[in-house]
């Protein structure tokens, strides 16, 4: 979809159309469950399992300061936003502004959604001419 966006930063500053992925929502856990179920002998009841473990390993990781690599997907990577101070002595925990979970996809994940957005484009582009 076509969407007005504002740059800051470069020559082009200012209001500025660009493309933006349409999405549907999110799955929910029930969802993914239901949908690991029917392509796998697992029970409902194991999947919850195994999705709350990982929830709470990749939770216990992150709080310690260690990435998460779910070499399929990709790795979850514990990270801060802080306020830029002028010395190196300034420098300290009250800088932190928010801490954050980053998630940078596999390669493979990440060539298979950009062939996913080349023909949601092709396909969005067919529709309009």
């Amino acid at each position: 979809m076509k969407t007005k966006k504002k740059i800051n930063v470069g020559s082009k500053k200012g209001d500025r159309y660009v493309l933006a992925m349409a999405t549907e929502g999110k799955i929910k856990s029930d969802e993914l469950c239901e949908f690991i179920k029917r392509n796998s002998s697992i029970s409902e009841q194991d999947i919850k399992i195994l999705m709350r473990t990982l929830a709470e390993i990749v939770n216990e990781n992150i709080e310690i300061g260690r990435g998460v690599n779910l070499e399929e997907l990709g790795v979850f990577l514990p990270n801060i936003k802080s306020k830029g101070v002028d010395t190196v002595n300034e420098v300290t925990a009250d800088n932190i502004e928010q801490v954050v979970v980053n998630f940078r996809p596999s390669t493979k994940f990440r060539h298979d959604m950009e062939k996913i957005i080349n023909n949601a484009i092709i396909l969005n582009f067919f529709m309009v001419t």
